[in-house]
């Protein structure tokens, strides 16, 4: 079967296709946004997601949901149509350079979110939601943040996602804006168990610093309670399971659960040198405690995963049933 991207001819045809159903059209169905899909079409929304790679549009399809093919840099007519006043719209995509250049709203960093959302204005969607990131924060030595806290980002993508966030929270437009603060995200085939046994991690300064993660199934999760609780103004929540953990206690509590051995360790300095790349950098020596008040309070959201030893006890668990369920398999 050869995959085609679906462009409606006209707003009337989109109308037709999906009467009285809620839509969310994901800009950018990577790892958060392909879970954020499979949630949604549980819920009953008909799910839209854009991608650059025909295989994971071939993926998204056999999901159920509908792939349009393209990047950010292209046109948005496969993406107007289907923007819609049934459309929750929610924009997972990274920022587009590694380097920061100033400009505020004009900034060049800025301009494919500021295009999306007046095409949103035209279009009438219910809610944009923006997956920004914990970056934004920068260096707070260790201290607790949340959604009030000055924001002092020390590294190019930070500096990037900050702009971003002050663009939309200055949107005059119809629809609520939704920031989302995510922390590290893991979940299945996104873990330090998987990255140590592809040899790709190593321990920085023996694992002092506190780092702040949220499990992919609770992300999805928070989004779609914001779609249904959010509020009708513009909003900032904290997306973290709120249990910020030294990395050498998550690579200890991996080790006693695995047969993994215990990661090569370097200094801060070495791993500099090794990785050059500023963004990275920051990843490894920002320290802050994120709290996720806003988030449970406000919209009454409880964590499936509440910290990440319980999110990584249930994945390699369900690594361990597969794989006696293929070492007990038959001989086909």
């Amino acid at each position: 079967m050869r995959l085609t991207t679906p462009i409606l001819e006209n707003r009337t045809e989109l109308e037709n296709t999906f009467v009285n159903t809620q839509t969310m059209v994901i800009v950018g169905a990577g790892y958060t946004g392909m879970e954020l899909a499979r949630q949604a079409i549980e819920a009953d929304f008909e799910v839209i997601g854009t991608t650059r790679d025909p295989e994971k549009a071939k993926r998204l399809e056999a999901m159920g949901v509908t792939p349009i093919l393209w990047d950010v840099n292209d046109e948005l007519a496969a993406v107007e149509a289907y923007l819609t006043d049934q459309a929750q719209v929610v924009y997972s995509l990274p920022t587009l350079f590694k380097s920061y250049e100033a400009g505020g709203a004009q900034a060049r960093h800025v301009a494919p979110v500021r295009r999306l959302v007046e095409a949103c204005q035209d279009g009438g969607v219910r809610r944009f939601i923006y997956l920004s990131s914990t970056s934004v924060y920068g260096d707070h030595s260790g201290e607790w943040v949340d959604e009030s806290t000055d924001l002092w980002p020390n590294s190019s993508y930070g500096k990037m996602r900050a702009d971003i966030e002050a663009f939309l929270m200055g949107c005059d437009v119809d629809f609520p804006i939704t920031i989302a603060r995510l922390g590290g995200i893991y979940g299945p085939g996104r873990t330090l168990a998987d990255f140590m046994r592809k040899g790709r991690y190593t321990l920085i300064d023996g694992g002092k610093k506190v780092t702040n993660r949220i499990h992919v199934h609770d992300i999805a999760r928070a989004i779609l309670t914001v779609v249904e609780k959010g509020p009708k103004e513009h909003r900032i929540f904290n997306f973290t399971d709120g249990h910020p953990q030294p990395a050498r206690d998550v690579v200890e509590f991996v080790c006693e659960q695995t047969s993994l051995e215990w990661p090569p360790e370097e200094t801060l300095e070495e791993y500099a040198r090794r990785t050059e790349d500023p963004n990275r950098l920051a990843r490894r020596t920002n320290a802050i405690r994120v709290l996720n008040e806003r988030l449970r309070r406000e919209l009454d959201f409880e964590l499936i995963y509440p910290d990440v030893f319980s999110g990584y006890q249930a994945i390699l668990q369900q690594e361990d049933d597969s794989a006696e369920e293929t070492t007990a398999a038959p001989p086909a």
